[in-house]
């Protein structure tokens, strides 16, 4: 995030050829956001995570990007069939095998699409019509831009995988294997608290000999979310919920294809537990049999 910001600020300087107004109210919004979020909000605290693990913004192009890049064929066939294949979405385009698994697996998922962080994936083909609106075969010219929209609009609602290193620091966070606390935040001096404190009752008297008493205490300043405290338990509801929207990629021996994996944002409870080799499980069941059948002989021996 300090990367982040320093560069939108440098992007509005004077000396860069992108200053303008809009990258000066770009670079103020980014270090609000940052404010807010150290001060517990939890929109901008959530946004901050979502930029920090690249579901938004340039990092999530970035790591879009390493994964499109073409893997390095085994063999001389795989070779010869990644040459032949067309690359201005003509006929016999297709996208790459990584994609087409990965828009499959994130359509499935209800979580990401209850989120809303992207846009949703409609459809898993490119939506050709077989004619025109005159009956007759579409051209060719508007089936590659069909294939060249749709194949656009997939790549921007897709939710790329992390690198190891960033998956193994965010698991152990919500874990509690990878320490964290929160930053400790320096107080004012109490000199400096006097002269705000002298200064915002001279600044009260002002107003209330100017307008009037003022209005009681409204919601108004938390119209837009409260602040909040950060602590462990808070930040671990933020990670759990970012590590529902990372996909965990692995390859299918069986299949030879690449899959997907997604967490659950809340935890799962444990329906099974492993028995110590030294308990009986039988034990568990003779006990209420035994109960009956000394009942039975209690009976026998009352009457």
């Amino acid at each position: 995030m300090k990367d982040h910001i320093i560069s939108r600020y440098r992007t509005a300087s004077s000396r860069s050829p992108k200053a303008g107004p809009q990258a000066v109210h770009a670079a103020r919004n980014a270090l609000s956001v940052l404010r807010r979020a150290n001060e517990g909000y939890s929109r901008p605290l959530e946004k901050v995570l979502l930029l920090s693990y690249g579901r938004t913004g340039r990092r999530r192009h970035e790591l879009l990007a390493k994964m499109l890049t073409p893997e390095i064929p085994n063999d001389s066939t795989a070779l010869k069939e990644l040459i032949s294949r067309p690359t201005d979405f003509s006929d016999g385009w297709e996208p790459s095998a990584i994609v087409k698994s990965l828009a499959a697996s994130q359509m499935q998922n209800t979580v990401v699409a209850s989120v809303r962080i992207r846009p949703l994936i409609k459809q898993l083909e490119p939506p050709i019509p077989k004619q025109d609106s005159w009956g007759k075969e579409v051209c060719q010219s508007r089936k590659k831009n069909i294939r060249r929209k749709w194949y656009n609009a997939t790549l921007s609602s897709l939710l790329p995988p992390l690198p190891e290193k960033d998956l193994q620091v965010l698991e152990g966070l919500i874990s509690g294997n990878v320490p964290w606390e929160p930053v400790k935040r320096r107080g004012s001096t109490p000199q400096i608290s006097q002269t705000r404190s002298e200064t915002k009752s001279s600044g009260e008297l002002f107003q209330l000999l100017a307008r009037g008493p003022e209005k009681g205490t409204t919601f108004a300043a938390y119209a837009n979310g409260r602040p909040h405290t950060i602590t462990f338990r808070l930040m671990r509801r933020q990670w759990r919920r970012l590590s529902a929207l990372v996909p965990r990629q692995y390859w299918n021996p069986i299949s030879q294809k690449w899959r997907f994996i997604w967490d659950s944002p809340k935890p799962i409870p444990k329906l099974s537990f492993s028995l110590d080799s030294s308990i009986d499980p039988e034990a568990f069941f003779k006990q209420p049999i035994q109960a009956k059948e000394d009942k039975a002989e209690a009976r026998q021996t009352s009457q």
